[in-house]
């Protein structure tokens, strides 16, 4: 028999020093659970199984991949490189 997860759980989150409630972890990004949420609950109570009754697998495996911090920074850069060009499109020097 497996507990079931109770949402007013609490556990220290590492991201922002501190407690809160597994609601808060399973809903942080409003659409999508926190990138943490295994690292933080996994072996307190069956996360993955929780995660089911709230997302399609296919979310929750994006969960388990997160992006890499090298794609993350190439993201960013191309995104700044794109706002830093417009201005002088139409500078006309």
């Amino acid at each position: 028999m497996t507990l079931a997860a109770d949402p007013n759980s609490e556990q220290y989150c590492p991201r922002l020093g501190h407690v809160v409630t597994l609601a808060y972890c399973v809903r942080e990004g409003i659409d999508r659970p926190c990138r943490l949420v295994f690292r933080c609950w996994e072996g307190r109570l069956p996360i993955r199984e929780h995660l089911l009754t709230l997302y399609k697998e296919s979310e929750i495996e994006m969960i388990d991949a997160p992006a890499s911090k090298l794609s993350s920074i190439l993201d960013i850069i191309a995104r700044a490189q794109g706002t830093s060009e417009e201005p002088d499109a139409g500078s006309g020097t």
